[in-house]
């Protein structure tokens, strides 16, 4: 409880800018937790999902396989059933299918993110001018005094200042670190969607080529029988 008084009286000390400075860092941690509860959720193993596209592979199953289903529920695996519900489809409709599907999964992962930049952005600099108005209040009292004022009155004051950029940086910080986490995690699940979504691209292209070429061979040897 007397923690709390501590924190509550350093607001005050801090002046009206303290104000939005304490709702930035309530806002940002609500995103960073709604965030991270988020990623949780929708982990998959990229190496697992990998092995289970080989294993089906190598039992001869083709990529048109009604069999094939993936036990995972992360971007990765809905956008390889998105593939596979379009495999029938040109070439070039699939990429395109799967290009907007994948856009749209990396948009959810980046939803509110662009906040965090923000907050990590605004935090010091409200900081910084809770400062500096601070400062002006200050020295306006050694003016009004025509400089015989406390000392330590003057530090007084000054140290209240202080503590907006004080507040500043201790928002922006953590809030920083966490966008840059945020931003590597989208980052590395945008690369192994890609490198997926190309390799079943690939492998329904491969089967297709197959199939067209058993077709003309088939087709050749009927002529050469009938002729």
């Amino acid at each position: 409880m007397e923690s709390i008084n501590s924190a509550l009286d350093l607001v005050l000390r801090g002046g009206l800018l303290m104000v939005p400075i304490v709702l930035c860092s309530v806002v940002a941690l609500t995103i960073i937790l709604e965030r991270l509860f988020f990623f949780y959720k929708q982990y998959e193993d990229p190496q697992a999902i990998f092995e289970s596209i080989e294993k089906m592979l190598g039992n001869g199953k083709s990529s048109h396989s009604n069999e094939f289903r993936l036990n995972s529920k992360g971007p990765i695996a809905r956008l390889l059933q998105v593939g596979l519900k379009e495999k029938n489809a040109p070439q070039w409709k699939l990429e395109e299918k799967l290009s907007v599907t994948g856009q749209e999964e990396l948009n959810g992962f980046s939803k509110n993110i662009r906040w965090l930049e923000v907050i990590a952005t605004i935090s010091p600099l409200l900081g910084l001018l809770g400062t500096v108005t601070g400062m002006v209040r200050a020295f306006n009292k050694v003016a009004q005094y025509k400089g015989q004022v406390d000392p330590s009155l003057l530090a007084g004051g000054i140290w209240e200042a202080l503590l907006t950029t004080a507040a500043g940086l201790a928002v922006a910080i953590p809030v920083v670190i966490m966008l840059h986490y945020f931003e590597k995690k989208i980052e590395t699940i945008s690369f192994h969607m890609e490198k997926f979504a190309k390799f079943l691209v690939h492998q329904i292209h491969e089967e297709q080529e197959a199939k067209a070429q058993m077709v003309r061979s088939g087709q050749k040897a009927q002529t050469r029988l009938a002729g």
